[in-house]
């Protein structure tokens, strides 16, 4: 996605180091250490211009899923049994956040838009956690 013709505008480019990860700063997620010192690494490129690609790297994926079943025979019948399921999906309710979401990009590529909220994570990657309880009873 690089300006090859000049009348439209390509996406950002990083013309400096910028520090990337998750960072909290008034209480609001960012992909940035400092959003607005970072929206200053980034410009457009220049008619023509090709930048960098894929230079920025979120914070990736976690996801613990646990189960625990049982199972009893009836006593009557060997063929027949009591199953007992408890299953929890992201067990250690961990959060990450999806860098699609960041305030800085637009349609899947990095723009400049607003200093103030460059950078800030608007969605996550992970569901919170999850449980579920099962009982079957097979013949």
């Amino acid at each position: 996605m690089y300006p090859t013709n000049y009348q439209l505008e390509g996406h950002a480019n990083q013309i400096c180091p910028v520090t990337t990860g998750t960072y909290f700063t008034g209480g609001v997620p960012n992909l940035f250490s400092n959003g607005t010192a970072a929206y200053t690494c980034f410009d457009y490129a220049f008619p023509g211009q090709t930048g960098m690609r894929n230079n920025l790297r979120g914070p990736g994926f976690f996801g613990l899923d646990l189960g625990l079943a049982k199972r009893w025979k009836m006593p009557w019948s060997e063929g027949q049994s009591l199953q007992f399921r408890w299953e929890v999906f992201n067990a250690t309710n961990s959060v990450r956040f999806d860098v699609q979401s960041a305030n800085a990009y637009e349609g899947g590529s990095l723009t400049n838009g607003n200093s103030g909220t460059f950078g800030n994570f608007s969605g996550t990657l992970t569901n919170p956690r999850i449980m579920q309880f099962a009982l079957r009873y097979e013949f």
